[in-house]
């Protein structure tokens, strides 16, 4: 297998965003969710990986090269052990090259190039490979089919004991929400019925209307009588009250409590208005109705917004 040595031009176009190294994070992302290393290496393998790929970095910028220009690493079994918090035999396991737990080497990912002594080794650390899906490493961090699978498998694991009680609940909801429809179809029905009754609502000049009729009393014009007080005469004169010039339903919407309520404005040529709150004389019936009612008869609409908007 071909080895990708790492070196120190391979080190400065780590940091160029127009090279194609599959480093836009350090370390590598195909190393842990790849096609080729994600199930291949064990968690411990990918720390030590990663450990040793940052130490390359500072060799790399400590001018550690072999005489090939490549960039190698000093490590001890201990350290590694430390700083991947594992055992040292396991660190040891990982790293001497050989037996059951050789897959970095086997990978083309670790290479020893010197052996010190019992405990310290240098190694040459490479790049890992990109290709099939994992080329798309190189530019992005996508999720692989394998992961894709993986975690659909894991899901209908996880949800294989509760779908039971899930279809349970969903039918206690439906069930639930078919009783509030059916509660909220009967109110709706009621104040329809109400509505229609109240079909024939007064007009806005017919609301709150006192008597047309107001008693006067004036002086009769007759002339006193000398030594006598003078009578006075009764008379009673009827005085029309004005027609309104302009008549209306107005909506007005409390921003601030939330509470909406209808109004029937008269408005006459002195400029006086005059209103009668619907929502009280008529509360059975909702704001749409009253309104829709009065626009039924050829009067207009309108809205207003009142309260303090946040």
């Amino acid at each position: 297998m071909k080895k990708n040595y790492i070196t120190k031009g391979y080190i400065e176009k780590l940091h160029d965003s127009q090279s194609k190294t599959g480093v836009y994070g350090t370390p590598p992302r195909v190393i842990r969710k790849g096609e080729k290393y994600r199930k291949a290496l064990s968690m411990t393998q990918k720390f030590i990986y990663e450990e040793l790929w940052e130490l390359a970095g500072k060799a790399s910028h400590k001018g550690q090269f072999d005489e090939k220009g490549n960039v190698y690493v000093e490590v001890s079994y201990s350290y590694m052990a430390v700083a991947c918090d594992c055992s040292p035999n396991t660190a040891k396991n990982n790293l001497k090259g050989d037996g059951k737990y050789n897959q970095l080497f086997t990978m083309g990912l670790v290479s020893i190039k010197k052996r010190k002594d019992r405990e310290t080794t240098e190694y040459y650390v490479h790049a890992p490979e990109y290709k099939g899906f994992d080329e798309a490493f190189l530019t992005n961090d996508p999720t692989t089919p394998s992961m894709k699978a993986d975690i659909k498998e894991i899901s209908a694991k996880r949800n294989k004991n509760t779908t039971t009680k899930r279809e349970t609940e969903n039918a206690e909801i439906a069930e639930e929400r078919r009783q509030d429809s059916i509660v909220d179809t009967a109110e709706f029905e009621v104040a329809e019925r109400e509505y229609q009754e109240k079909d024939d609502m007064p007009d806005i000049d017919e609301m709150a209307e006192e008597s047309t009729e107001v008693p006067l009393q004036l002086v009769a014009d007759t002339v006193p009588k000398p030594g006598k007080i003078p009578k006075m005469d009764k008379v009673v004169t009827t005085i029309k009250k004005p027609e309104p010039i302009d008549k209306w339903v107005e909506t007005r919407y409390n921003d601030f409590t939330g509470y909406c309520e209808v109004f029937g404005m008269k408005k006459y040529a002195n400029g006086i208005k005059e209103e009668h709150n619907l929502t009280v004389m008529y509360p059975k019936l909702t704001v749409t109705q009253i309104v829709t009612n009065f626009q039924k008869k050829g009067i207009r609409s309108t809205s207003v917004d009142l309260g303090a908007k946040y």
